[in-house]
């Protein structure tokens, strides 16, 4: 039997960050996907073998087969073969591990177990996620599983608070990515590096924070009345906090700054990154073709992007 299983990629309209520490998160699943196709069949061999075809992320992918395999024993006999494309760049803050975990997980209990439940889907997809990142909210996760329009609060590890809202509710502008550079340093050690300067200066941080939660709500109303004023506001404010906190690199600064000289507005979304690029840059701009020059000042990709998508699903299965 084969099994092709998608998930999509998500941006952080606002909230990265600050979500580890109780505050609100506004996600989005997007257009970009990633397809995971897992055949079996049965072995000539008495052992259970697993083969991987992926051009990239080989090593993770095997980490994720591994996961399962252990949760999960194949029967013996069985021969998996896992196939991955993906149209989502690594390592830019597009949620690409996430989406190839959850389409993997998908894929794999559904072919071993039968069983399509998204919500153990999700569960899963976090544990590998927390193997990845050390110590991520959850937020990722939920919004590739789940897809359209993510509201999402951790209060504990065992507590999260998540609403999936309804689409035909909000107004989307048009957005675009730039991308800034992939980032030099993993999503785990931002997060540790945010952790470390939060001990330094609890009462600055938690300042920052608390005025991310506002500029958060305000981008979801915007959303909801189509303020783009009120949109632009929440988005530059939120990436000025994202700069304070140390995750935005010289380089995608630059970039802000020439968008928002032009009158626009961007931020990094994602873990971001220092020293070299901070990953993807959510643009929005009344005059779309600005944004595509500033690409063309920079030499960097231009993507435009389509809020609200499908989570995991089917595509093919026989």
């Amino acid at each position: 039997m084969s099994i092709t299983v998608s998930a999509p990629g998500k941006v952080h309209l606002l909230g990265e960050h600050t979500v580890v520490y109780g505050k609100p998160a506004l996600l989005s699943a997007i257009n970009l996907r990633t397809y995971v196709t897992v055949k079996r069949k049965t072995s000539p061999k008495k052992q259970s073998i697993v083969q991987i075809d992926a051009s990239h992320n080989r090593q993770f992918i095997k980490k994720i087969a591994s996961f399962l395999q252990e949760k999960f024993p194949l029967p013996q006999a069985t021969e998996l073969n896992i196939s991955v494309r993906s149209n989502l760049p690594i390592g830019s803050g597009l949620g690409s591990s996430a989406a190839v975990s959850a389409a993997l997980v998908g894929a794999y209990l559904n072919v071993v177990k039968n069983t399509w439940n998204p919500n153990k889907i999700n569960e899963f997809t976090y544990s590998i996620e927390k193997i990845t990142h050390g110590n991520p909210s959850g937020a990722d996760n939920t919004t590739v599983v789940f897809g359209g329009l993510v509201w999402f609060r951790k209060e504990f590890e065992f507590l999260k608070s998540i609403w999936s809202l309804p689409i035909s509710s909000y107004t989307f502008p048009k957005f675009f990515l730039l991308h800034s550079g992939k980032p030099k340093e993993p999503t785990r050690e931002m997060v540790e590096q945010v952790a470390l300067s939060y001990k330094k200066k609890k009462e600055l941080f938690e300042s920052i924070f608390a005025d991310q939660e506002y500029q958060t709500k305000k981008l979801l109303l915007s959303l909801k009345t189509g303020n783009i004023v009120d949109m632009k506001s929440a988005l530059f404010s939120g990436e000025k906090n994202l700069e304070k906190i140390g995750v935005v690199g010289k380089k995608a600064q630059s970039i802000i700054r020439e968008l928002e000289k032009s009158g626009g507005v961007g931020k990094i979304s994602g873990a971001g990154g220092i020293a070299k690029g901070s990953g993807m840059i959510l643009c929005f701009h009344e005059k779309p073709s600005r944004i595509e020059t500033i690409s063309k000042r920079f030499s960097i990709p231009f993507y435009p992007v389509v809020l609200g998508q499908e989570g995991i699903r089917i595509d093919e299965k026989d």
